[in-house]
């Protein structure tokens, strides 16, 4: 017969506890809590055997094959191997999205979890090749047990690269390093572990498992995420994005600008309120997409601007969450928020964000739309012509500098992540900020609320881990009209939640 403490093993029944108010004898507690205690014995191997499963893994991963015996392989092993790996998965998105910001995607399920597919078929392909179906257990283990460690290094090396803009700059090279390290550790271990009687079935082997490992990187989408960022309580969360060139998608803008651009409320005469517009320009990578909901969550935080806000994104994962990003867009959605605005009093703040050109083009793209870029010269041009006096304009891309000649003037604040001749940093797909992002708005703007104040505390921190990093300075840009400081002070303490300054019909001001 198993020893209690063994998996499988009959228990003992529990007897019942004392009744109420039952003579306790010490010896009757004892069998009690030891009947308990023999009933509840397995968790403990079960825990210990995944403490083995990962050490064993760990030293595969440094390519010390173990033999199979090292591996303590069971359905119990690989089902809390899997449900492991979905809480690291879960544990990143919540750090890259962030709790408030987010959701639960559990139609995402299905993504984040087909690599299971492909290590089982790998170690029922090696057990078929080798005539030994007891490969399976074993190899399907070690290879549940690799992709933790992955999981671990993955997320480690995305919160560096976040951290640090020396890695952020390789981290498109750099993140395919754990995947590809786990699959030759594992198509190494299968090998050894397989001991074929000929080197060409050992080399077929290596290669087949090495190749199934990494198969559902190109066969699943990256972007698809447990947590993910929330597109507000106007989007259905049961409906499937579909594909940005389909028809649906295509004809659904129409009504998605139209029905964002009518959720604007107007001004109230008397009081200096902030209307904001944010653009994400490149759908190819999502960090655009998330940094413009980031802003636009920022500043309706800092200056209570959450029913005069707008979003326009472009994003080939979510192509029907927001209304694309394109210069005709724009321009339609400045005239609608200048006919809501009071052009005496009120100001728009419109944050761009995307990749910048040397020749100064920010860039707008949704493969496989061929959208126009905007430059600065067109965007002046139609803040000019929908008549918004008052603009704070917020530039987060490379060379983005060269927007600043373009379109100071006495009533204009611009900031630019960069000068326009550097690069700045952080454009990772994956990622909820750039660097620039992050720096100004979740960090510098959440404490300040004063669009001057949160550009000198983001500046000097940009700097500082950029003199750390021992990177080409993105050295941010600012430009403040002096008839613009006034209307500024008068929106900076809004977050205290009292409307500060509303102008009274003599002339003064009451707090």
């Amino acid at each position: 017969m198993n020893p209690p403490d063994q998996p499988g093993a009959p228990q003992p029944p529990v007897p019942d506890p004392p009744a109420p108010g039952a003579p306790l004898s010490s010896a009757r507690s004892a069998r009690f809590v030891e009947s308990l205690a023999a009933r509840f014995a397995p968790a403990g191997p079960v825990l210990r055997d995944l403490g083995t499963n990962l050490r064993a893994a760990l030293a595969l991963a440094m390519l010390r094959a173990r033999l199979r015996q090292a591996l303590r392989a069971s359905g119990t092993q690989l089902l809390l191997l899997f449900l492991l790996d979905l809480l690291l998965g879960l544990a990143y998105d919540l750090y890259a999205v962030g709790w408030q910001a987010g959701r639960f995607d559990v139609l995402a399920l299905p993504a984040v979890s087909f690599w299971t597919l492909s290590a089982l078929f790998s170690a029922w392909l090696v057990g078929a090749i080798c005539a030994d179906a007891s490969l399976f257990m074993p190899l399907a283990t070690a290879g549940f047990s690799l992709a933790i460690w992955e999981s671990v290094a993955c997320a480690a090396l995305a919160i560096a690269a976040d951290l640090s803009p020396s890695i952020d700059r390789v981290y498109s090279a750099l993140s395919w390093v754990p995947l590809v390290w786990v699959a030759l550790a594992y198509a190494l271990g299968a090998t050894r572990m397989a001991a074929a009687p000929t080197r060409s079935r050992g080399l077929t082997i290596f290669v087949l498992s090495s190749l199934l490992i990494i198969a559902p990187q190109w066969a699943t989408d990256p972007a698809n995420r447990l947590w993910t960022q929330d597109a507000g309580a106007d989007q259905d969360v049961d409906t499937a994005p579909d594909a940005p060139q389909s028809e649906q998608t295509l004809y659904g803008q129409f009504d998605l600008l139209d029905d964002a651009l009518n959720a604007i409320a107007p001004s109230q005469s008397g009081v200096t309120e902030l209307f904001t517009i944010s653009f994400g320009g490149d759908g190819t990578q999502d960090v655009f997409l998330s940094e413009a909901v980031g802003a636009d969550s920022a500043m309706a935080d800092a200056f209570d601007s959450s029913t005069r806000s707008l979003v326009l994104a472009n994003s080939q994962t979510h192509p029907r969450e927001r209304p694309f990003a394109t210069v005709s867009a724009l321009e339609r959605s400045l005239a609608a928020v200048a006919e809501r605005m009071n052009g005496d009093e009120d100001v728009l703040a419109l944050f761009l964000t995307s990749h910048g050109t040397r020749d100064h083009h920010l860039v707008v793209s949704l493969p496989p739309y061929q959208f126009e870029d905007l430059t600065p010269e067109r965007l002046r041009a139609m803040l000019d012509e929908a008549g918004i006096r008052y603009r704070v304009i917020i530039v987060s891309s490379c060379y983005s500098g060269g927007f600043i000649a373009a379109l100071a003037g006495p009533d204009t604040m611009v900031i630019t992540a960069s000068s326009a001749d550097r690069t700045s940093f952080g454009c990772r797909d994956g990622a909820q900020w750039t660097d620039f992002g992050r720096a100004y708005f979740a960090e510098a703007l959440a404490k300040t609320a004063s669009f001057e104040g949160a550009f000198r505390i983001a500046s000097q921190r940009i700097a500082e881990r950029e003199n750390q990093e021992r990177v080409t300075p993105s050295l941010p840009q600012i430009s403040v009209g002096e008839g613009i400081r006034d209307h500024l002070q008068r929106l900076q303490t809004r977050r205290s939640g009292r409307i500060l300054f509303a102008s009274q019909p003599g002339g003064g001001k009451i707090p």
